[in-house]
């Protein structure tokens, strides 16, 4: 069994060359993957078959008020968040950072990067005690 078998994934990404790109790499590496080419919100559980994503990426060019819509609605529901962006002012990734998205990156060229990266951010959400997973729990 792969090291990345049963750990889900929703990948959201308006444009369909990353979206494919990053999902077949992500299946390649063992993920179960669900996309989306939009972003109204959509439960994760109605794309993953009634399960909860083990983290969402979320692929833009840059925040603008929709994005940051569906940003607010995911972290509203608890959901591990990982950006990636092309270009992102510091002011702007320092209030995703503040809003509780757990890493923002920029867009990679190489769709096989960004397997790292969900590894990275996934393995810093097993951390249990950190105040930001303490805080996601509602314990803080």
């Amino acid at each position: 069994m792969e090291p990345n078998d049963n750990k889900r994934i929703l990948l959201i990404d308006r444009q369909l060359y990353w979206r494919e790109a990053f999902a077949h790499a992500l299946r390649t590496a063992g993920f179960t993957v669900c996309t989306l080419d939009t972003y109204n919100y959509v439960l994760p559980q109605d794309c993953l078959k009634g399960e909860e994503p083990d983290l969402i990426v979320l692929g833009c060019v840059r925040i603008r008020p929709e994005e940051q819509m569906v940003i607010s609605q995911i972290l509203a529901r608890k959901h591990h968040l990982l950006v990636l962006s092309v270009t992102l002012p510091w002011h702007v990734m320092r209030s995703l950072f503040l809003q509780g998205v757990d890493d923002i990156v920029d867009k990679p060229h190489n769709p096989a990067t960004v397997v790292d990266f969900v590894n990275q951010v996934l393995e810093s959400t097993v951390t249990f005690n950190s105040f930001r997973t303490v805080e996601r729990n509602g314990i803080a």
